[in-house]
């Protein structure tokens, strides 16, 4: 294990992203500044991330893509108690299960409270990041090694343009996993003749009155985006994959979908308007929406970052998915799929600090590939795919329980998620009960139990 001695001046840290992860970096780093100078960079005008709701499709206005997920009507499907920030609550009056509006302005009011806008810059595009090799100021000399080096950034300004260069002493990558789409590799799909987008891209029933629409995808974008959908389609077909996470299968089976909802297997083979599926059923959409979930994308991140990202699912290398292996002062938070993105930059922040202040030590960093390399090559073995490396919805080994009980313990700190431990396990357990009804759960629903495995 390597220690770092405390340093005198105040570390100068970049944080990528004003979404809710950005928004915790922002305010945690704010409660030390005799210890950190930070910037957040925002290339969107607005605070929020994925919760800024748009409109648009494709490209924005400046060029690039739009970040945002959300559709008019989406409503959150976990409870507010789950995804507030630890020391923010949703207001008393709240609904237990909220349209995006009133997260939108929650967010709001969580960077108002704290005063946090005055350190973020909007409209600013972080161009590039690279590492660079300085030599030690004495001064400084007991923070900079090989293992921390610190990083170039290059941003420009969107509105005015004009780029600027400045040095920091760490990263945080907290640019969220929601916003570039995963296209399943189907034989034939660039043949289909029908109107196809991504759930990214979805935004409003209505265009696809009286279609029948193919849903590829089992996890809850494709379960909300059916239930926007049935009362205006003609037809819905949700098409499963090998991983049933929600149990669709058995929900339709025992009549418990809408009339006009039915699943079916994964696509084998797309050919003009006829989509093959596994079991050899065909079928004629009018429309397919993938909804196929996300890559973790990071284009901003210079080769000597030496971060790569595999098939656009499996960051590397990462220790306890957030810090790097080699490079300790380049961090990612809120990368691990667990459901919880909001909270959980408030365990992941001060661990990323203690790291950098000196008084969390790190193994070596063959013995961080070796403990990561094993639970990759578990989770093969256990039944999950590549795509799976960075997710946590397979107990009991690898659920956000776990992850969370593993970092705070490894930190020797307080685990803050575990009061939500509770209320998360119940929705979930609700939720593989029966999707069309879970929102009207009880906490005190206790005879709720949640199996789930690969």
């Amino acid at each position: 294990m390597v220690a770092y001695r405390l340093y005198m001046a105040p570390l100068r840290v970049a944080v990528i992203g004003a979404g809710p992860s950005g928004l915790s970096a922002a305010r945690l780093l704010a409660s030390r500044p005799q210890d950190f100078d930070f910037e957040v960079y925002e290339r969107g005008d607005n605070i929020g991330g994925t919760w800024m709701y748009s409109e648009k499709t494709g490209l924005t206005e400046n060029g690039y893509p739009v970040h945002s997920s959300i559709y008019k009507n989406l409503i959150t499907n976990l409870p507010t108690d789950v995804m507030e920030f630890p020391d923010f609550p949703f207001p008393s009056d709240s609904k237990k299960f909220m349209h995006w509006k009133e997260v939108r302005d929650y967010i709001f009011a969580y960077a108002d409270q704290f005063n946090l806008r005055k350190d973020i810059q909007l409209n600013t595009d972080v161009k590039s990041v690279k590492r660079i090799t300085t030599k030690p100021v004495p001064s400084e000399a007991a923070h900079q090694s090989p293992n921390r080096p610190q990083w170039l950034v290059r941003t420009t300004a969107l509105q005015g343009g004009g780029s600027k260069e400045k040095v920091f002493d760490a990263v945080l990558v907290c640019s969220g996993h929601y916003s570039v789409p995963h296209y399943p590799d189907i034989p034939g799909q660039e043949s289909f003749n029908g109107v196809h987008l991504h759930s990214h891209d979805y935004r409003h029933p209505e265009p696809y009155a009286g279609k029948r629409v193919l849903l590829m995808g089992a996890f809850q974008s494709a379960f909300d985006i059916m239930k926007d959908l049935y009362p205006h389609a003609s037809e819905v077909i949700i098409s499963l994959s090998e991983l049933d996470g929600l149990c669709l299968g058995e929900l339709y089976k025992k009549g418990l979908l809408p009339h006009n909802v039915r699943t079916t297997t994964f696509p084998q083979a797309i050919n003009g308007s006829v989509v093959t599926f596994t079991d050899g059923d065909t079928l004629e959409p009018d429309v397919i929406i993938f909804c196929t979930g996300y890559e973790y994308s990071f284009p901003f991140l210079d080769a000597s970052c030496d971060v790569t990202v595999s098939e656009g699912k499996r960051i590397q290398p990462l220790f306890k998915h957030m810090i790097h292996s080699r490079y300790h002062t380049l961090m990612f938070i809120g990368m691990p799929f667990t459901g919880l993105e909001f909270p959980l930059a408030y365990l992941q922040v001060p661990i990323a600090l203690m790291i950098l202040d000196g008084s969390l030590a790190l193994p070596s960093e063959q013995d961080i590939n070796k403990e990561t390399e094993a639970d990759y090559r578990d989770r093969l073995a256990s039944g999950q795919k590549p795509r799976h490396a960075h997710k946590y919805a397979f107990p009991p080994r690898w659920s956000y329980t776990v992850y969370c009980d593993e970092i705070a313990t490894f930190a020797k700190i307080d685990n803050v998620m575990q009061p939500k431990y509770r209320s998360f396990e119940v929705v979930i357990a609700a939720m593989l009960k029966n999707m069309m009804t879970y929102r009207d759960y009880s906490v005190s629903d206790s005879h709720l139990e949640c199996h789930h495995s690969p």
